[in-house]
């Protein structure tokens, strides 16, 4: 891919959108890491998947050559912002837990 931006803006955008999505998770009150034992935890946490998503969302956009404003800084903290709310309010609703996850019967 061709990016209209340096490598070095390219990564500041990165961190900037994970540090205010942390940032916003944590303001929100959602935990820092999920509870334990983390590898069969299914917690939503400021880490993950709050963060990943929103490297996600701004790579997605960065591949699409939208970068909007200051080389895609404001698209950064916009999209970290809104990453941090989604998993809070929205996730559960998008991506509904399993049956086996809730205890449901094995049918």
């Amino acid at each position: 891919m061709i990016y209209l931006i340096s490598e070095t803006s390219l990564l500041l955008n990165y961190l900037i959108t994970i540090i205010v999505s942390i940032a916003v998770a944590l303001l929100l009150g959602m935990p820092f890491l999920p509870e334990k034992p983390r590898r069969f935890s299914w917690t939503k946490s400021a880490v993950f998947p709050t963060a990943i998503i929103a490297m996600g969302i701004l790579s997605f956009c960065f591949s699409i050559n939208f970068y909007w404003l200051y080389d895609g800084k404001l698209l950064a903290i916009i999209i970290g912002v809104l990453s941090a709310v989604f998993v809070k309010y929205l996730f559960r609703y998008v991506f509904p837990d399993s049956p086996n996850a809730e205890g449901g019967n094995n049918e």
